[in-house]
């Protein structure tokens, strides 16, 4: 319990401080943040022996995303608005492409993130303690290339897990975070999304997530109660397409 008095207390003083100081008030909600992401992550590796007895494995991304969302909207007074949701639920099995903005993304996942729905991620990210536990108990999907396959063979080889288990995939097609001084903008697309979407003839869904510099901002120590706008666009298809097609689709995706 003496963790918790610590906490507690240190929350407090930050309370106090973030009165008079914008960086005590960011860091704050930093900590408060953090706690939500443990409970979430807690609250998945508590569920999934559950999901993965009534064969709903993948689902588990789905409830640590949704804990996350709850807390968070509880606790820091972030909203999300989607336009649109319907499409992901009609869309069936299919790549989820979202842009990527800043911390605060995990929010919006929080509240966008389908059921059956999976991560994924290089295969190194497997051994790392908690995250990798996390991520082999809700089914998420680790790729390793090796010195001569190529990138295309090895998100063949992706494909036919997603399809083998009626799941969709979310990627992150830039990459990393994008930083713009003069507002809101896109990295370019790699392709790892577009060729996973090809090999396993699955169609593409964009997920918009508006500006949010009026509510996060870390380099000027900016964070604040507000709301999240999210717009998910029409599936993409990929149907009749050949792989040398595939940069056109990706830049036009982009734009």
């Amino acid at each position: 319990m003496h963790w918790l008095l610590w906490t507690l207390l240190l929350d407090g003083c930050l309370a106090v401080a973030a009165l008079f100081s914008r960086k005590a008030h960011y860091y704050r909600r930093l900590i408060h943040f953090t706690v939500c992401v443990v409970i979430a992550s807690v609250t998945g590796i508590v569920s999934s022996p559950v999901l993965w007895a009534v064969g709903r494995r993948a689902s588990c991304n789905w409830v640590v995303a949704r804990t996350f969302y709850f807390l968070t909207h509880l606790l820091l007074g972030i909203r999300v608005e989607i336009e649109g949701e319907e499409i992901m639920e009609q869309a069936g099995p299919c790549v989820l492409v979202g842009n990527h903005q800043s911390v605060l993304d995990l929010v919006m996942l929080g509240r966008v993130f389908p059921m059956q729905t999976v991560i994924l991620a290089k295969k190194s990210l497997s051994y790392y303690p908690l995250l990798g536990w996390f991520m082999r108990l809700a089914d998420d999907i680790f790729i390793s290339r090796g010195s001569r396959q190529s990138a295309s063979d090895m998100f063949k080889q992706a494909s036919r897990v997603l399809l083998s288990k009626r799941i969709s995939v979310w990627f992150f097609p830039e990459g990393t975070r994008g930083r713009f001084d003069d507002g809101p903008g896109l990295l370019p697309f790699k392709q790892g999304a577009f060729l996973l979407a090809y090999h396993a003839k699955v169609p593409i869904v964009p997920v918009v997530v508006m500006d949010i510099h009026n509510i996060y901002d870390k380099r000027s120590f900016w964070s604040a109660p507000g709301t999240m706008r999210v717009k998910v666009l029409a599936p993409i298809s990929v149907d009749g397409m050949r792989e040398d097609e595939l940069k056109g689709l990706m830049e036009d995706t982009r734009a």
